[in-house]
């Protein structure tokens, strides 16, 4: 485990799957991150690499030739190196080996940096192409927080937008858990969506163009800012239980497969891709009041 530390928050990362850990605000002394409970979902903070979302029949094609892969990838559940490290910042680092290479064949370097300024902390991704040809790849995070501070569970809770949307989200098929090619109107030109369960009967909510949003308890106005330069934002809490005491702000490069049959993953729905020798960059922060 690396511990950043400031006057205001406490956080914990661990070697395993780069994963934050907690996120402990010192001046009420609340942990905001959830902290795992297998009766509703076991981890805190997943990175998702070099997918996001199911494939059909977990399969994918390079070239024609086909590959398996389970959901959200596998840098979740390995160990990353730690290369750089101070009392406010962490780096850590994966590399392509015999066991990458089997299951994804590009010969990757995957950066995950953690940075503590004040009240905010900063989380930045570089994915290096060291193959000979086109790499492509999905990556996102899975933030989760924790609703248990209040009453009522993410029923306490709103998101504030802080201007007008208009916002529909991808309809997953929860038999299969692929994205269907419909989507489903969330909000008409409103700036806030108070939270409910109802709303996750068919999962996640994935929404494009949402750079920036706030996660405010209605009864004691603590809040939890997300900005990012991800092209979707995921809001997510387990269908598994009723009253589920988690709400998770999700920057994703990267969904499902959309409903249907396995196909060449640069034909998946917003995939990335880097050009050989070359960085793919990209970076979230969250602001805890």
């Amino acid at each position: 485990m690396h511990i950043l530390e400031n006057d205001v928050l406490k956080v914990v990362v661990s070697k395993h799957g780069a994963e934050l850990q907690s996120i402990y605000n010192k001046k009420n002394q609340k942990e905001y991150l959830w902290q795992g409970d297998k009766a509703y979902w076991e981890r805190k903070s997943p990175i998702l690499f070099p997918i996001v979302g199911k494939l059909a029949n977990n399969t994918y094609h390079v070239k024609g030739r086909v590959y398996h892969l389970t959901r959200h990838g596998f840098a979740r559940d390995m160990t990353f190196e730690i290369i750089e490290k101070s009392k406010h910042y962490v780096k850590f680092m994966l590399k392509a080996n015999e066991e990458t290479m089997f299951i994804y064949p590009y010969n990757f370097k995957l950066t995950v940096s953690y940075r503590l300024v004040d009240n905010r902390l900063t989380v930045k991704y570089k994915v290096y192409n060291n193959s000979a040809g086109l790499m492509y790849f999905s990556i996102g995070a899975i933030p989760v927080f924790n609703t248990n501070l209040s009453e009522n569970g993410i029923e306490d809770y709103y998101l504030d937008f802080e201007e007008n949307k208009t916002l529909k989200a991808k309809v997953i098929d929860t038999e299969v858990n692929l994205v269907k090619k419909e989507e489903k109107q969330i909000i008409d030109k409103k700036d806030k969506l108070d939270l409910d369960y109802s709303l996750f009967e068919d999962d996640i909510l994935i929404f494009e163009d949402v750079s920036k949003v706030i996660l405010k308890n209605k009864i004691n106005d603590e809040k939890i800012r997300i900005t990012h330069d991800f092209p979707l934002l995921g809001i997510w809490t387990s269908r598994r239980n009723p009253k589920c005491p988690f709400i998770s702000l999700e920057p994703l490069h990267g969904i499902g497969d959309y409903v249907g049959i396995p196909q060449e993953i640069s034909d998946k729905p917003f995939i990335q891709s880097v050009l050989p020798n070359g960085k793919f960059r990209t970076k979230y922060t969250l602001e805890i009041d």
